[in-house]
């Protein structure tokens, strides 16, 4: 017979001896039954209303680059996506086969940190801290919402120096930045609601 399915939560006893182990899957049945959540009562995309709604916009400055505004998002897998300043990206042509279309995503990342080792015995060493955080990347495949949020796309151009905001949203040219295919998340239910009260007659 198969092991009973469920999430399995740590249970502290009176002489209890814990290992490295209890504490890591003590976090990792709360980051489960978060992303849990969010997968189930979420939908996946750029949740507007925070921040500057991670919108991508053209620099003044006339170059290869974007700017990314502050904001908040939820990936396929649950995890939350925090952009907490506004963040610019160059774009090097010279990484691209141009002409070709270059998306703008939001991946979640994860990066230990504080590492700290004991001068009394090396053997007891490690990583005290996770940072939850994301990245803005550039990539050359069309995003899979299940790993990432697409926040734009451009068709670049060979020999195309600068970038622009798109001057007609609904059908942007090339060099220009297109917002039509970004994902918006909600922080509602997306699961179906009754339609009536459920003790109508």
């Amino acid at each position: 017979m198969s092991e009973q399915q469920g999430f399995k939560r740590i249970n502290f006893f009176r002489g209890f001896l814990t290992t490295e182990k209890d504490w890591n899957d003590a976090e990792r049945y709360h980051i489960d039954k978060r992303t849990l959540h969010n997968r189930m009562l979420h939908a996946p995309g750029v949740v507007g209303g925070i921040g500057g709604d991670l919108k991508v916009t053209a620099r003044a400055r006339g170059d290869l680059s974007v700017e990314v505004q502050a904001g908040y998002a939820i990936d396929g897998a649950g995890h939350d996506l925090q952009l907490a300043d506004a963040t610019i990206k160059n774009i090097d042509p010279g990484e691209f086969r141009l002409p070709q279309t270059i998306y703008v995503v939001l991946r979640y990342f994860e990066e230990l940190t504080d590492f700290i080792a004991y001068k009394e015995n090396l053997e007891y060493k490690g990583h005290r801290r996770v940072l939850e955080t994301c990245k803005i990347e550039l990539s050359q495949t069309e995003p899979d919402v299940g790993r990432e949020i697409e926040l734009a796309r451009i068709y670049l151009e060979k020999g195309a120096t600068r970038i622009r905001d798109a001057r007609d949203p609904a059908d942007p040219r090339a060099n220009e930045i297109d917002l039509r295919f970004v994902p918006r998340g909600s922080a509602g239910s997306h699961a179906s609601r009754m339609r009536e009260a459920p003790f109508s007659r």
